[in-house]
């Protein structure tokens, strides 16, 4: 048997199996493209009037001010960026989006766009199911990316031409006008096969570390470290208590001082038992993990215990960190995020035009024939 026929059946069995997992998939994975700024832009709706003094709140009489809209809630992360209009982002039970100006809560950010988003990542990971259910729906969503993924390595090698040479070579690399459509299938098969190969290779290989403990441990691995053990906490002795605290505006005020061209900075409210203070210091948009740090800042004092930078981490604390960015292409900017949406949109062509032309090489011929047998024995 041939190498072409030996990964041929294979390929198209994998398809046929998980075909509409992967459909599903992909074209949640476009609608997910710019997630990121579409909640960012929705969120605008909430900026704030900048006053002619320009003299914004202290963040903790901020969180005073609206402690009874908190309720008994927890207080989660709380969040500032760096554009005068911005209102400051208070998380516990609800998002609470408040003037840094007035202290007024103006609303809770965009819940209707944040909503939509959240049921296509629901869509996406887990086929929308809930409890128990989704690691049920995780066992076939991950089956399913493993196949898409030899499909797309097992393609590159059947999406060549039997005899190499360039009138070969074009017919399945540029799109071209075609007599039937079942010709125009196979022409968009693999012409985008071809042009999203390598990246869909990154983009399906990389979520293989999300459903499969074996893989994500595969990273640290090759890194040549022990992966990390889940679960693992220390708890400090000797905790400060609140009344021994430094203000928050005064640790925001410190954090703004780590990276003079910082977008956002986000606080992660201390527990009982927390010697320091974390501040996530972003100098990008949010999804590039190598322009992101924590810094943290004693709770007793305010000076600084620790910074950690994204070169900071370990190669396999790093590598580890950029796949969850690289999955989505925010680890490489817009660009990024544009490319892995491209190549989500063409993997939902592929996939449909995969299914149909199976369709009519195996399933209808054999209907015919059933047809055929059927009225000649009448």
């Amino acid at each position: 048997m041939s190498i072409h026929k030996l990964l041929y059946w294979p390929h198209l069995i994998c398809g046929v199996l998980a075909g509409i997992l992967i459909f599903i998939m992909s074209i949640t994975g476009v609608l997910l493209t710019y997630e990121r700024q579409i909640i960012a832009w929705a969120d605008r709706e909430y900026d704030s009037t900048v006053p002619a003094s320009g003299s914004a709140l202290a963040v903790d009489e901020i969180l005073a001010m609206n402690e009874g809209a908190f309720g008994d809630a927890k207080l989660r992360t709380i969040k500032i960026e760096n554009r005068p209009e911005s209102p400051v982002i208070v998380r516990s039970g609800d998002y609470y989006y408040i003037d840094q100006y007035t202290g007024e809560i103006v609303g809770n950010g965009a819940k209707d766009v944040k909503g939509f988003m959240s049921s296509l990542r629901g869509l996406h990971r887990w086929l929308a199911m809930e409890g128990e259910n989704r690691a049920t729906a995780r066992i076939f969503t991950g089956a399913a990316n493993l196949m898409f993924l030899f499909i797309v390595v097992s393609g590159i090698y059947l999406w060549f031409p039997k005899v190499v040479n360039w009138n070969n070579v074009k017919k399945v690399l540029f799109f071209r006008k075609t007599k039937s459509s079942r010709a125009r299938d196979f022409n968009w098969h693999n012409v985008m096969g071809i042009w999203s190969a390598i990246p869909l290779i990154v983009v399906v290989a990389t979520a293989t570390v999300f459903y499969y403990s074996w893989a994500n441990n595969l990273v640290y691995t090759l890194a040549g470290e022990e992966p990390p053990v889940r679960g693992s906490t220390s708890v400090a002795e000797d905790a400060p208590t609140f009344d021994q605290m430094v203000p928050f505006q005064s640790m925001f005020d410190k954090a703004k001082l780590q990276r003079e061209n910082w977008t956002s900075i986000t606080m992660t409210y201390p527990k009982e038992t927390d010697e320091n203070v974390r501040f996530n210091v972003d100098t990008g948009n949010g999804g590039e993990p190598t322009k992101r740090g924590d810094l943290y800042l004693s709770r007793a004092t305010g000076e600084t215990a620790e910074w950690v930078g994204f070169s900071d981490n370990t190669p396999g604390r790093q590598a580890r960190i950029y796949i969850r960015f690289l999955h989505t292409g925010e680890a490489l900017g817009i660009i990024g995020q544009t490319i892995a949406g491209l190549v989500s949109l063409f993997a939902v062509v592929m996939v449909w035009t995969g299914l149909a032309l199976a369709w009519r090489k195996y399933i209808k011929p054999l209907s015919k024939n059933k047809r055929n047998t059927a009225s000649q024995s009448q």
